[in-house]
């Protein structure tokens, strides 16, 4: 599969994973986690070294995860420590891989490269999702049917939004408006702003919601930013015209795309917000609006991109790439440069990419 593996990848949210056993694809491996009886995080292959059973199907005993076919129990390392038949003789190869998993900043986190560069340190860390006392999280995942290259591209992509999200998150002024895109360090960050103009329909519900009514156009923006290998966080917000952005409404917000497959995802979002942090109304109703931007919208228009790619090579395909698409060009590049990396190795050589087309 075409994505890094020394790197940290979202497993879940950490109310995804309880003592029972939960299975998740990741980078095309099968993986179970389970919590042990101190509500340790542990990830393990998912498949019994005996007779290939499922082991997310078995159930957790103590600190071990018990096959459900013949009963062999697996240890948080993926030793198998138990054999319930006969003598108890258990086989030297009876072990499968364990995987680091850390949970930090609100996020369970996985390695799925070399366990010895598993470095904590390179975990990026999203404050908004841990500061309860500034802003509230609304969490959500999908499973979405496609590459996670699409994924990213639509993130940080503004110019969609005019056309696929009408009626709900779309600013016709942003489409106009300045558009910017540069590095920080390892990450790149991609900004659009627009003085004066119509909000979205969702943030014209907020901002009447929270301020109340209002004469006149607002100064609208959204930034992303992307971090290896695939992580993004993002602002979005409105103000009234010539005041600061901190004057304004806005949410920060994270997304966290981890490759399933070639072809599926495992997309976990956060909208977090600093107003009406103790409004539960507010949060059905903005979930209402949030799912039906991304499972109406996002997640249909994405799989129906990856039908007709029907497993050739973006590049391959020669798109036609606009001023816009700078931003999501730079972040495919980085991406590709870390697999390449990756696969310095390896006798197959990197396949070469054209990006002729490219705008500057």
């Amino acid at each position: 599969m075409k994505a890094p593996r020394n790197t940290w990848y979202a497993a879940g949210w950490p109310s995804d994973f309880t003592a029972a056993p939960t299975q998740r694809t990741i980078l095309e491996e099968p993986l179970v986690f389970f919590r042990t009886s101190v509500g340790k995080l542990v990830a393990l292959h998912n498949i019994c070294t005996h007779r290939f059973a499922p082991l997310h199907m078995g159930k957790v005993i103590g600190d071990t995860l018990e096959c459900p076919y013949h009963g062999l129990r697996y240890n948080t390392s993926g030793v198998c420590v138990f054999n319930p038949d006969l003598d108890g003789q258990v086989s030297p190869r009876s072990r499968v891989n364990s995987y680091p998993v850390v949970e930090k900043g609100g996020v369970c986190w996985i390695w799925m490269g070399d366990p010895a560069e598993a470095d904590e340190a390179k975990i990026v860390d999203f404050p908004f999702l841990h500061s309860p006392d500034t802003y509230r999280p609304l969490k959500g995942y999908l499973h979405v049917r496609a590459n996670y290259h699409l994924l990213i591209d639509n993130l940080v992509d503004v110019a969609h939004g005019l056309i696929l999200h009408a009626g709900t998150l779309s600013t016709p002024g942003l489409a106009k408006g300045h558009h910017e895109v540069g590095r920080d360090g390892d990450g790149i960050w991609v900004k659009r702003s627009a003085d004066e103009c119509v909000p979205s329909p969702v943030f014209d519900m907020l901002w009447r919601r929270v301020r109340g009514d209002y004469t006149g156009l607002l100064d609208h923006w959204t930034e992303a930013r992307w971090d290896a290998p695939t992580l993004i966080s993002q602002v979005t917000g409105s103000q009234v015209h010539g005041e600061p952005h901190e004057t304004g409404l806005q949410t920060r917000n994270c997304h966290l795309v981890t490759p399933a497959t070639e072809h599926s995802s495992h997309y976990f979002w956060a909208i977090c917000r600093n107003f009406l942090l103790d409004d539960d109304r507010l949060d059905d109703d903005m979930r209402v609006g949030i799912d039906y931007a991304f499972i109406e919208q996002d997640e249909k228009m994405l799989e129906a991109v990856h039908r007709n790619l029907n497993g050739r090579d973006f590049w391959d395909m020669k798109p036609a790439l606009l001023k816009g698409d700078s931003g999501t060009v730079l972040i495919r590049r980085a991406i590709d440069r870390l697999v390449a990396a990756e696969n310095q190795s390896s006798a197959e050589p990197a396949k070469r990419i054209d990006t002729s087309q490219v705008p500057s």
